[in-house]
């Protein structure tokens, strides 16, 4: 006998409560543990912008199709860059003011069109904000057909434009950027939009270039890669004036000519998208700008730019990418606006900060370009 009482079934019983309150209670310990350590996970996704940080944001933006003045665009869509920056973004397409219309009248979120036709719109009242520039100089060539007589090439502005009298030039619709530059540029060499000049609408830089190849036009005033395709790859015409090269009058120089934009009742509540967006675009611009990414904006290229020279397209991006920059400067808008009142377009200048959504614009871009 050891002089305890003998264990009868009650007390086998009671001890195996007891050892099961002790399993139960190391069991909702472990569950607590595992609850906290999945806390503590998500808490760090979150703080540190991991794949639980947030779900991306659908916009919609307006843009064109195979041209280069929407080139950061097509770089932030192709290379993820806009879903880095937490959206998804529906690229919907147009051409000439179809663009812009598309974003006014708020089928699109964005749009990423000439900063002439947002003037345009603004000045008749139209909700339009600019967020963030895409090109810089204006994309525009003045080109003839080869059998076209040219006596006046070479000479100082704006000798050569006296050339196109009698002249059925191709532009991509009435009202886009192609016909507002004309408008602008003939009667500083004395001729008359209306009456000394034909202008026929022809579409996209694919069928303006068309156009002057099949003789249905005498000239065209393209963007690129219009040019490029016509001059150096068909060579079927010559360039007689190209803006982009710093051709032209002193108004181009200092220019902004392709913007992103969005409405300023999209902004008041999807601020943090429209950030997204300038961040992207900004990003894109930086590759754009480092001649060691050349390979990765060429694969933008060749998706938007499907059956022409990739090789020429090449040089024409590595030749020109100063043109791509995020700053729209007061200067660019004061002479977007002197152009347009000179097209006889608008009759008062649209303000710099009516125009632009200052705290979304960037005031700086330091890109890699050597």
């Amino acid at each position: 006998m050891n002089g305890y009482p003998p264990l009868n079934s009650s007390g086998r019983q009671g001890a195996d409560m007891r050892s099961a309150g002790i399993v139960e209670v190391l069991r909702s310990a472990h569950q607590r543990r595992c609850l906290l350590a999945a806390s503590l996970l998500t808490t760090a996704a979150l703080a540190f912008g991991g794949p639980s940080a947030r779900a991306e944001e659908r916009i919609k933006m307006s843009v064109f199709e195979g041209t280069f003045v929407n080139l950061p665009v097509y770089v932030a869509q192709e290379l993820h860059i806009f879903e880095k920056h937490g959206i998804k973004a529906e690229l919907i397409y147009g051409k000439g003011i179809q663009v812009t219309n598309i974003m006014v009248s708020g089928a699109a979120d964005f749009g990423a069109f000439a900063v002439e036709h947002a003037v345009l719109v603004a000045s008749k009242g139209q909700d339009v904000r600019l967020l963030v520039l895409n090109q810089t100089q204006p994309p525009f060539a003045l080109v003839v057909g080869n059998n076209v007589p040219t006596p006046n090439a070479g000479k100082p502005f704006p000798a050569m434009l006296r050339d196109l009298k009698g002249l059925k030039i191709s532009i991509s619709s009435v009202g886009a950027s192609s016909d507002l530059a004309l408008r602008f540029l003939l009667p500083l060499a004395g001729l008359d939009p209306q009456s000394d000049v034909k202008l026929i609408p022809s579409g996209d830089p694919a069928s303006q270039v068309a156009a002057l190849k099949n003789g249905l036009v005498d000239a065209m005033i393209g963007i690129e890669p219009a040019q490029t395709e016509a001059v150096l790859g068909l060579k079927i015409g010559k360039s007689i004036l190209d803006l982009e090269k710093g051709e032209g009058p002193g108004v181009y120089h200092d220019y902004a000519y392709n913007a992103v934009f969005t409405r300023q009742s999209y902004l008041d509540s999807h601020a943090a998208a429209a950030k997204a967006v300038v961040a992207s675009v900004v990003e894109a611009e930086t590759i754009i700008a480092d001649p060691a990414r050349i390979d990765d904006v060429m694969k933008a290229v060749a998706v938007n730019m499907r059956g022409l020279d990739q090789g020429l397209l090449k040089e024409y991006v590595e030749h020109y990418r100063e043109i791509w920059r995020p700053v729209a400067t007061r200067v660019g808008i004061e002479n977007v606006n002197t152009v347009l009142m000179g097209a006889k377009q608008i009759t008062e200048p649209v303000p710099y900060d009516k125009l632009v959504a200052k705290d979304y614009m960037p005031t700086e871009f330091a890109a890699k370009t050597q």
